[in-house]
């Protein structure tokens, strides 16, 4: 069974991308690669933190807080580089291209590693068994 190919895709890089140098370095250890024509995020709905939450100072609080506990837990030293406000996620793709999982970020959940397994699992052997569904 061949493993699956990981890589990442970013949104754009600026002037300081010390933040994503460190979650590369220190975090990320696959390929990344800059969505210059944003296909991946529209493909993700293109999605933004609504305004409501920005103008929201309590909210904002209470999620920033949450994700500090979740990052301090995990002993993960997290920054506040980036504008933090377009929402990614995770699509996965079988061996022809072709995606079958997706996973639309949520502000301050973690990832459903479980979900994300077993779309993985699904995927080889729909491959395995030469079906394309």
């Amino acid at each position: 069974m061949e493993d699956i190919p990981i890589f990442g895709i970013v949104k754009e890089t600026g002037v300081d991308d010390s933040g994503l140098v460190e979650f590369h370095r220190d975090y990320f250890p696959y390929p990344l690669y800059r969505d210059q024509s944003y296909i991946f995020y529209r493909a993700l709905g293109d999605r933004k933190l609504m305004v409501s939450f920005l103008l929201n100072p309590f909210l904002i609080f209470h999620v920033a807080f949450d994700a500090w506990q979740r990052l301090t837990k995990k002993k993960i030293s997290g920054n506040i580089k980036g504008e933090g406000i377009v929402q990614g996620g995770i699509i996965l793709f079988d061996r022809s291209g072709t995606p079958v999982a997706m996973y639309q970020e949520e502000t301050g959940t973690d990832l459903p590693v479980t979900d994300l397994v077993n779309a993985v699992v699904y995927a080889r052997r729909r491959q395995e068994n030469g079906t394309s569904s």
